[in-house]
């Protein structure tokens, strides 16, 4: 419930920055694209579409994003985006991957350029 609840107001934060001036609004300029984070089980799965500046997000699960992040269970999943989230831990994400909490699949540039952005949004 957590990790849905946090993918849920990331969504919000990211909607919201879309349409504010700044650099978040700046780094959607031509990008067309969509992340999908979700559990290895598929119960908790969220998609954010970014296209024209804008940001679109749903609770559903895609079969072919450009990028898809699958945490191994829901707990691991709010645990690691909430300590990128809060600063407490930078390289949470990629310390998972390692331990393998995460498996990416996809454009990892698109990775790079979410991580990148993703504090513009959370300001």
């Amino acid at each position: 419930m957590k990790l849905r609840f946090l993918l849920w107001m990331l969504a919000i934060l990211l909607k919201r920055a879309a349409k504010r001036p700044g650099k978040f609004r700046e780094a959607l300029a031509g990008k067309d694209a969509t992340i999908q984070f979700e559990t290895a089980n598929h119960r908790v799965s969220r998609f954010y579409r970014f296209f024209e500046q804008k940001t679109k997000s749903r609770g559903k699960n895609l079969t072919q994003p450009d990028l898809n992040i699958q945490f191994v269970s829901a707990k691991a999943g709010f645990n690691i985006l909430w300590a990128m989230a809060t600063g407490k831990d930078k390289n949470a994400f990629m310390k998972a991957i390692q331990d393998k909490q995460v498996t990416v699949e996809g454009d990892l540039g698109l990775l790079m350029w979410f991580q990148s952005h993703l504090k513009y949004a959370l300001r």
